[in-house]
C-alpha cells in the first residue's frame, strides 16, 4: 500500500512539473506573438503598377491580378518555429521527434541546430499550432496567405522584401552565400533565426530561411476570384500556398523576385521527397518515383526525414490576449 501511494505521489509530481513547464512554454511562445492590426491593402504583385514593371516573375501570374482585401487584425509569430520549439512540442505529447534526411545529416550536422527552423509536412506543422490552440484555448493556427503577406508588408504598405527597410542587400539584412555557409555547412541552407534585422513590425527571415507553409490550399489563378473579406484559398486542392523564397534560388541585391513579400507558389502536402526504395527502381526520376510512392500518412511519411527547406510560423486569430498572456 505504501509502495503506492509513493508511486502515485511521483506521478503527480511529474505531472506538476509537466504542468509547469508547459505554461512556462506557452508563456514565452506568447511573448513572440506580435499584434498585426487589421484593415484593408491592395494583395499582389503592385510593382506592375507602383514601379512600371512586375516583382514576381516567373510565378506563372499568380500575383495577379491586384486586388483590394479586407482582414481582422491577429498574432503572427516573430520568428519561425525552431526545432527547440517543435522538440518540447514531441516530447510533451510523446510523440517521435522530427527528422532530417540522414543523408544531408551525416554531411551537415548543424542543421538540426534547436535555433533552426524547424522543418516538416503540412500536416504535422499545421497539428503543432492546433496543440498550442488546445494548451492555450486560442484559435492558433496557420497563416493564410493574406495574413502572411499583410504582415510582411508592414500592414500592407508598398514593401517589396520583408526586411527592416524593404531591401534585399546580401550580408547586410539576408545573409551571403559565405555567411549561410557558416551558419549551417553549405551554401543554400537554413541557419538560425533573428540572425538579420526585423521588419518593422519585429518579424524576422519574412525575406529568406525556406518558404514557409500557409493554410490555404494553392491555385495559381486564386486571385481572379478572390473574396474581399479575409479570404482563405480555395475550399480544396492538390498542393498547399507557400510563401517566401526557395533556399535553393539565386540571389542578389534587390533583384530575388522569389523573395518578395507578394511572390506565391505551392506545393505537394506530404513532402514525399524520399520514397522509400523508388529511387533506384526508377533510376532517379523524381515525378516517377514519386508517383508510385503510395503513402498517405504524413507522420510516416515524416519518419524518412525531410530535406531541410520548407518552414512555418503561427498566428492567432485573435484580437487580444487573456491576461495571463500580456
Amino acid at each position: 500500500m505504501t509502495c503506492r501511494k509513493t508511486s502515485l505521489l511521483i506521478i503527480s509530481i511529474l505531472s506538476l512539473i509537466g504542468c509547469d513547464q508547459k505554461e512556462q512554454f506557452l508563456k514565452e511562445t506568447m511573448k513572440n506573438m506580435i499584434f498585426v492590426e487589421g484593415g484593408s491593402f491592395d494583395m499582389g504583385d503592385i510593382c506592375l503598377k507602383e514601379h512600371g514593371q512586375p516583382c514576381t516573375f516567373a510565378n506563372e501570374n499568380a500575383s495577379f491580378p491586384v486586388h483590394t482585401v479586407t482582414l481582422d487584425g491577429f498574432y503572427i509569430s516573430k520568428y519561425k518555429v525552431t526545432y527547440k520549439s517543435y522538440d518540447f512540442y514531441t516530447k510533451i505529447e510523446d510523440l517521435p521527434m522530427l527528422k532530417i534526411d540522414e543523408d544531408w545529416l551525416d554531411k551537415y550536422p548543424k542543421l538540426r541546430g534547436e535555433n533552426f527552423p524547424a522543418t516538416a509536412n503540412w500536416q504535422l506543422s499545421a497539428d503543432y499550432c492546433h496543440w498550442l490552440a488546445k494548451e492555450s484555448g486560442l484559435p492558433f493556427d496557420l497563416p493564410t496567405e493574406v495574413q502572411w503577406e499583410y504582415a510582411a508588408r508592414n500592414r500592407g504598405r508598398d514593401v517589396h522584401y520583408g526586411t527592416n527597410d524593404g531591401q534585399f542587400i546580401l550580408g547586410v539584412n539576408v545573409p551571403s552565400y559565405e555567411q549561410q555557409k557558416k551558419y549551417s555547412g553549405f551554401a543554400q541552407g537554413l541557419y538560425a533565426v533573428g540572425q538579420f534585422p526585423a521588419t518593422q513590425l519585429g518579424l524576422y527571415d519574412m525575406a529568406g530561411n525556406g518558404q514557409e507553409w500557409m493554410r490555404d490550399w494553392y491555385s495559381k489563378t486564386y486571385y481572379q476570384h478572390s473574396p474581399q473579406i479575409n479570404p482563405a484559398g480555395p475550399e480544396s486542392g492538390t498542393e498547399k500556398s507557400l510563401r517566401g523564397m526557395p533556399i535553393a534560388d539565386s540571389k542578389s541585391d534587390n533583384a530575388t523576385p522569389t523573395a518578395t513579400t507578394m511572390f506565391r507558389t505551392g506545393r505537394e502536402p506530404l513532402m514525399k521527397d524520399n520514397p522509400p526504395g523508388l529511387w533506384s527502381k526508377y533510376h532517379g526520376n523524381f515525378d516517377q518515383a514519386t508517383a508510385a510512392d503510395k503513402e498517405s500518412d504524413p507522420y510516416k511519411i515524416a519518419e524518412r526525414g525531410f530535406y531541410p527547406d520548407v518552414t512555418f510560423r503561427c498566428v492567432i486569430n485573435a484580437q487580444s490576449l487573456p491576461e495571463k498572456y500580456r
